[in-house]
């Protein structure tokens, strides 16, 4: 069986094929080991599948500039809030991670089926993750007793123009949240999803990104690489656009969470560290290599991320837009918002405009 990781995933189904609750509380079970989740990396038919539902596409393409949002809705936990958000910007396309289907988190629904009912439009869903506890430790905590109906979590592009030759990029197979020591036990990965969307005559690839919040800054670098270097084979030198949470923190979680001390005071010796991470980060030099540009694309020196009033982590940019090939402009940052003031996600929404008509020149 080839590795999943190493080409673009092209299968498109009508429906996710299913992993069965008793297949979900055996792999529960254990052993954990890297051979352990290679093999059922390799065999679970959903980490290779791109489901394509939702309303048929009204529009064969975008007529003139094209609004793009890109956002971690973080569970779609707070479903009406984050669809009244999306409702009110009205983007031409919606590049969307983290989302669940069938967690008892977010009330065991099919959110990205639900979320493309409410809004009249069509999606390419995948998988990141198979999902075989109620999440984390707090989700776990809350939710005891409960039972996942799918335990499933991916990503997202939505819209109501065709989503052409949709593709999945598996970006890694490293396997480190498989067992206990995260305490969130997981079958997969983090991913890319994409598709070619035409916006005033010309095509653009379009790739929703999301990178391991549990790394650092080099192996987050050598997942762009890979990445972009698999996006190349399906842009073929043409005009990209990626929406991602690159997860652009600096550093590694464990840095941050089992030294706070030390971070924070590494943070307040550099104080924009955190808003303008690419000294730190090696992943900006990568997407240089690759022709990318980012400048344009983003609000600079402010925060993505969204966090309770009280939380002691800290306010990071690490939602980003990347272009090529592209004129961009207008770029955005949408507060993550409910009516009462608290966060619908942990992250913000960025949106940006894509005018593809009069392309970058270098």
């Amino acid at each position: 069986m080839s590795d999943r990781t190493l080409t673009p995933q092209t299968e498109t189904v009508a429906r996710l094929t299913p992993v069965l609750a008793d297949l979900r509380q055996m792999l529960r079970q254990g052993p954990f080991d890297r051979s352990g989740h290679d093999r059922w990396f390799d065999a679970l038919p959903c980490l290779g599948e791109i489901e394509i539902g939702g309303v048929t596409p009204r529009r064969a393409e975008v007529d003139g500039a094209a609004r793009v949002i890109f956002w971690n809705v973080e569970r779609l936990r707070h479903f009406d809030a984050i669809t009244d958000t999306l409702r009110s910007h009205a983007p031409d396309v919606m590049l969307l991670c983290e989302i669940d289907r069938g967690m008892a988190r977010s009330a065991n629904s099919d959110r990205v089926a639900d979320l493309s009912a409410a809004l009249g439009l069509g999606y390419a869903y995948a998988v990141e993750f198979v999902e075989l506890d109620l999440g984390d430790v707090h989700e776990q905590a809350t939710h005891r007793g409960e039972v996942n109906a799918d335990g499933l979590h991916g990503a997202a592009v939505l819209s109501d123009v065709v989503l052409g030759e949709p593709f999945l990029i598996r970006i890694d197979r490293r396997g480190d949240w498989f067992g206990l020591s995260r305490h969130e036990p997981r079958v997969g990965g983090t991913i890319a999803i994409g598709a070619r969307i035409a916006v005033a005559g010309q095509v653009v690839v379009m790739v929703n990104v999301h990178l391991e919040s549990h790394d650092n800054p080099a192996a987050r670098a050598g997942d762009m690489t890979r990445l972009l270097a698999q996006v190349e084979q399906i842009a073929q030198g043409g005009p990209v656009l990626l929406g991602g949470d690159f997860n652009t923190s600096t550093g590694s979680h464990e840095e941050r969470a089992n030294r706070p001390d030390e971070w924070r005071a590494r943070v307040a010796a550099e104080p924009m560290r955190l808003l303008r991470p690419a000294r730190h980060e090696p992943l900006f030099a990568v997407a240089e290599k690759f022709g990318y540009d980012w400048q344009s694309c983003n609000v600079p020196d402010q925060a993505t991320t969204r966090y309770p009033a009280g939380s002691p982590r800290l306010p990071a940019k690490i939602d980003w837009f990347f272009a090529r090939g592209l004129r961009v402009g207008n770029p955005g940052i949408i507060p993550a918002l409910r009516p009462d003031g608290t966060p619908s996600s942990d992250h913000e929404a960025l949106i940006v405009t894509v005018m593809p008509d009069q392309p970058v020149r270098g």
